[in-house]
């Protein structure tokens, strides 16, 4: 078929032969990020039901607390650092992206916009659990042991606090009305059975699973439609994002005792949230008005531009 010749290997434009390589690269990092999350949750697993601390796999600090927390004095601590560098950070991406988006009406900011307030909602959310709540502060929301109207409040938290994994499954093709229930369902089961120690493990698995797993499954790397899904908009640095946070979430859980911790813990993933988010925003800053997403602004619609018009010649 003339559009099967168009793609093959030896009459595909140069442009997208580079981008469909870097829309491989991509993929690649979605399925180390699903393998690393599936052996994450293994390793906790494991130590939940090992009843020897010294047979446990992650480091004592961080399974006491769930978090890799750094102290030096009773305020200064990762809680602390990470609600300061999440809002300060945070804050400003998301005003800038928003200032943007209201100026082109750009809609690929929109991603830019929500990732900016979950950083801002992530450091409110250090704030509260470093000096609200109390140290196991899972069993204080559980539905099941708590009045209703109290419950509902919890509930309406979990929806807002995790509302960047639908957005990101939404974003990648999983339709709205399933987003919403499995978003809303997901909730439910966090506040009643998900443990204190699991709290930070879990917000990184729920991000990781509505990312990577719609676009792993449903996005090849063959054609031009295919290879512009995964780079236009620098959606392959996000991917890449992803896989160097999951990284950083196994050395904390890992490594918070052999040094981690010395590196202010925590605050090392919080602070690579906003760094990653400050360099996705500023390449959508960047990007000429139609070709969003340098540095890889447009590299697949133009590869798709090019194999079309090289199908229209033959």
């Amino acid at each position: 078929m003339l559009l099967d010749r168009v793609l093959t290997p030896h009459s595909l434009p140069l442009q997208l032969v580079n981008a469909r390589s870097v829309a491989r690269w991509a993929l690649i990092c979605e399925e180390l990020t699903l393998v690393l999350t599936v052996f994450y949750c293994f390793i906790f697993l494991h130590d939940r039901d090992e009843g020897n601390s010294l047979h446990r796999w992650t480091s004592p600090s961080w399974w006491a607390k769930g978090f890799c927390v750094f102290e030096d004095q009773q305020i200064y601590n990762s809680h602390f650092l990470s609600f300061a560098g999440d809002l300060i950070g945070g804050g400003w991406l998301f005003f800038k992206n928003w200032q943007r988006y209201r100026e082109t009406a750009n809609p690929k900011l929109r991603v830019a916009v929500a990732v900016s307030a979950f950083t801002i909602l992530h450091g409110v959310g250090h704030f509260i659990i470093g000096f609200v709540l109390s140290e196991d502060f899972m069993a204080e929301v559980r539905p099941s042991r708590v009045a209703v109207l109290q419950s509902v409040l919890n509930f309406k938290i979990a929806v807002v606090f995790f509302s960047l994994g639908p957005f990101l499954g939404w974003s990648n093709g999983i339709p709205l009305q399933t987003c919403a229930l499995v978003h809303a369902l997901s909730a439910c089961l966090f506040l009643e059975f998900v443990p204190t120690q699991f709290t930070f493990g879990f917000m990184q698995v729920y991000l990781n699973v509505w990312y990577c797993l719609p676009r792993a499954l449903f996005i090849g790397t063959e054609t031009a439609q295919e290879v512009s899904k995964r780079v236009d908009d620098s959606w392959a640095f996000v991917s890449a994002g992803f896989l160097v946070l999951t990284i950083v979430s196994f050395l904390e859980m890992l490594t918070c005792d052999a040094g981690f911790m010395s590196l202010t813990g925590h605050f090392v993933y919080d602070g690579s949230i906003v760094v990653l988010a400050g360099v996705y925003s500023a390449a959508l800053w960047r990007a000429k008005p139609n070709q969003f997403g340098a540095p890889l602004a447009g590299a697949g619609a133009a590869a798709a531009a090019s194999a079309a018009a090289a199908a229209n010649t033959n």
